[in-house]
């Protein structure tokens, strides 16, 4: 149980939310940025008339950070949200101290705190909150002694700057806390909808499986196998369009779904311990275009769900070779989807390295040795590679978790094992 309850911390939201702020962040600063677009040609044009030189570069570098932010291809996500948090208050604090206490100055620094709240976090929050007080404190303290020059305001005087400086401090402090109460109540919320999803379709795969005399721990292990394999993949050169760490997450949940169709299945053939006959094994090779038709059922009531559009390509194309020769359609190359492409090698990984009552385990070198033999004919060959890249952590993986379902799974008649290896090396590479 060790093994399930580790891969069980993984059920947590650890993707959910950070795909939330990036929407977020996309959605601001994309249309801050061409909002931007007159303020900052209006802006620099009236700086260099009246000679105001620092201003323009220091208008100019702003705005050129705000479109490397949007725009950089290979930035972390957490990068752009920190550099985005702190443009605000670089723009709120280069206002303030180049004009004074103006509205667009306290509104930068304003916006500082909440969004450093909503796309880095609570503690994040509450720095901001202590920067932009320790920055207003020290800058009246600056205007008092008369090192700031700001344009002369009737009336203003040191006193009106910090009560001004209390109302804002007061007030940023209300909207960042509810602002961080209520994205913990999103995060409540998403962490749920989430633990169900995947509760559910963790209850569903098990059923197949179960049927199929198999363990839980081996749609933990293909949960791990297909995401280490995506991942490996996304590190690699002519990465798919397609491939991305929303991907990633989908299939870590998606790939448990790709024998779902064994349901359909009649036990009789399912749990047969021996070869089978060519109608048997007919009826067998139905159980994708079962799975398959089962989850395009479930998307007539979810259409935009993405992870049962995952399972549906990986249940029905799973069985699919490279060389065209697999099954149900036959299907060549590109033309298998990428998530099918990933689970089909690592299940025949598992399918070897696995104990059965009626075949020995594979060792970790002869399953090796059998995904080579297949590259470009079974298995996407820029797979393969990947998978050569990185077959010391699947190996680790199996054996950790073997070894902890050893005694669950019994002890398997040796001597059967020994004469039905080859049948079942053929089947499953077939």
């Amino acid at each position: 149980m060790a093994l399930e309850n580790k891969h069980i911390h993984q059920y947590e939201i650890d993707d959910a939310l950070p795909q939330w702020r990036k929407l977020v962040f996309q959605r601001l600063f994309s249309v801050l940025a061409i909002l931007c677009v007159p303020v900052y040609f209006t802006s620099v044009y009236l700086c260099i008339v009246q000679g105001i030189w620092p201003m323009a570069v220091f208008d100019t570098l702003v705005y050129g950070v705000l479109l490397l932010i949007l725009f950089h291809p290979s930035m972390p996500d957490l990068k752009r949200f920190i550099i985005g948090s702190v443009l605000a208050f670089v723009i709120g604090l280069g206002f303030l101290l180049a004009i004074g206490p103006s509205g667009a100055g306290f509104f930068w620094l304003f916006a500082f705190a909440p969004l450093s709240s909503i796309l880095l976090g609570e503690k994040a929050g509450l720095w901001a909150q202590g920067i932009n007080g320790v920055s207003l404190f020290f800058m009246g303290l600056a205007y008092h002694y008369n090192l700031l020059s700001w344009p002369n305001i009737e009336g203003f005087s040191t006193l009106i700057w910090y009560v001004v400086v209390i109302n804002f401090v007061v007030t940023n402090a209300m909207v960042t806390q509810s602002a961080s109460f209520l994205l913990g109540k999103l995060t409540h919320s998403l962490q749920s909808t989430l633990a169900s999803r995947q509760a559910t379709v963790m209850g569903l795969a098990k059923l197949a499986e179960y049927r199929d005399n198999e363990t839980g721990a081996h749609l933990l292990r293909m949960q791990q196998y297909a995401s280490m394999l995506a991942r490996q993949r996304l590190l690699a050169d002519n990465v798919p369009a397609e491939l991305t760490e929303a991907f990633i997450n989908q299939i870590n949940l998606s790939a448990i779904l790709h024998d779902i169709g064994k349901v359909g299945i009649a036990d009789s053939i399912l749990l047969k311990p021996g070869s089978l006959t060519g109608d048997e094994f007919r009826q067998i090779q139905a159980h994708p275009v079962i799975g398959e038709t089962v989850l395009q059922g479930l998307l007539n009531y979810a259409p935009e769900c993405a992870f049962i559009q995952m399972g549906r390509d990986i249940a029905g194309g799973h069985h699919e070779k490279w060389d065209g020769s697999g099954y149900p359609r036959g299907l060549t190359g590109e033309a298998i989807p990428l998530s099918a492409r990933i689970v089909a090698l690592v299940d025949v990984y598992d399918a070897l390295i696995s104990p059965r009552c009626y075949k020995r385990p594979f060792s970790h070198d002869e399953a090796l040795r059998l995904i080579k033999e297949g590259q470009g004919k079974h298995f996407d060959p820029e797979l393969v590679d990947c998978f050569m890249q990185i077959h010391q952590e699947f190996e680790i993986l199996s054996k950790a978790s073997l070894e902890e379902t050893a005694k669950p799974l019994g002890v398997y008649n040796a001597e059967l094992a020994s004469t039905r290896g080859k049948d079942f090396t053929a089947k499953t590479l077939n």
